[in-house]
């Protein structure tokens, strides 16, 4: 029935309930995706679909996916259907029940957990994965995006017990509407050739000073996380300029005009332009993008440094 001034709109559809061999039975969530409020995936991005993924992994933050991995156990609080019941005994229903699920990890420990807790809130996006390496997204347009989850929580770790390890939790709670009357959408990766889990997380690394005299400093790097020194790995990938940035306290580039390889301190030595570096009282020295460290030639891939290192001037 076509829509008409002052006419109700009455139901017109319905849904057949035959069904043959093959169907779609989600299995046990093992992870998660936070995916920016425009992600989509169209049909032709699912041929190379680990590639579309990985690439997204390292963009910019804002348009970047955070994986999270390693779901152990859940916990399902969704609500039930909400009725109402008047005077006369008739009963209503006024809502569905939300979905509320708090899913545990233990991969990562605190500092994870720490860094995870940055990016929860409302109204962030998710797509989620199951055993079977299907994913799960919202329905829209004929791609697949981003779940909306009306709040998404760090809830705060708890700690060893002698009946159990440390708890560390995730809460998703979200609108029905999103995964129920059709707007479900999944992707299958069992036949594309990868595993879900395998569209890993940056890991972000911390600089740290060994020496600095006049316009040189040497420094070294490792994971923040894990503390594993990354000399060994990438000596030859972070000897070269482009490979690092640098800023005064105002803001503004210092140029950096050599970075060698210093094996014996386990690092790098690293010259900044003698003019850029009298004129500032400190020098923030950080790694370029994980999109340019990812890309040949340094071919370091998965690792970024949020936290830059500060070098204090050397005195005159």
């Amino acid at each position: 029935m076509a829509n008409k001034i002052n006419k109700p709109l009455c139901a017109t559809e319905f849904g057949n309930t035959g069904f043959g061999d093959c169907f779609l039975e989600p299995a046990k969530f093992a992870g998660a995706i936070q995916v920016p409020s425009n992600f989509a995936i169209a049909e032709s991005d699912v041929a190379t679909l680990q590639d579309f993924l990985t690439n997204k992994i390292t963009a910019a933050i804002g348009t970047r996916i955070i994986p999270y991995h390693n779901f152990i156990s859940v916990a399902d609080n969704s609500e039930d259907l909400a009725i109402t019941t008047t005077d006369y005994g008739a009963k209503y229903i006024t809502r569905e029940g939300f979905y509320d699920w708090t899913y545990r990890y233990l991969q990562g420990g605190v500092q994870l957990h720490q860094s995870i807790q940055k990016n929860q809130g409302s109204n962030k996006f998710f797509i989620f994965y199951d055993d079977n390496g299907v994913i799960y997204g919202y329905k829209k347009n004929g791609t697949l995006t981003g779940i909306l989850v009306d709040i998404f929580h760090a809830n705060p770790w708890r700690i060893a017990t002698g009946a159990d390890v440390p708890q560390y939790l995730l809460r998703y709670i979200i609108n029905p509407k999103y995964l129920n009357g059709g707007n479900l959408g999944f992707i299958p990766t069992a036949n594309i050739g990868f595993n879900m889990f395998d569209i890993a997380g940056i890991q972000d690394v911390t600089i740290e000073l060994v020496s600095t005299a006049s316009n040189v400093s040497v420094v070294k790097a490792f994971t923040s996380i894990s503390n594993v020194d990354l000399h060994d790995a990438f000596a030859a990938a972070l000897a070269r300029t482009t490979a690092w940035t640098a800023t005064n306290n105002f803001g503004n580039p210092v140029q950096i005009t050599s970075v060698v390889d210093n094996a014996g301190a386990g690092g790098w030595t690293i010259t900044f332009l003698a003019g850029n570096w009298n004129a500032s009282d400190t020098v923030s020295l950080g790694l370029t993008t994980a999109a340019l460290l990812s890309a040949s030639p340094i071919n370091m891939v998965g690792y970024e440094c949020v936290e830059p290192l500060v070098i204090e001037a050397p005195a005159s």
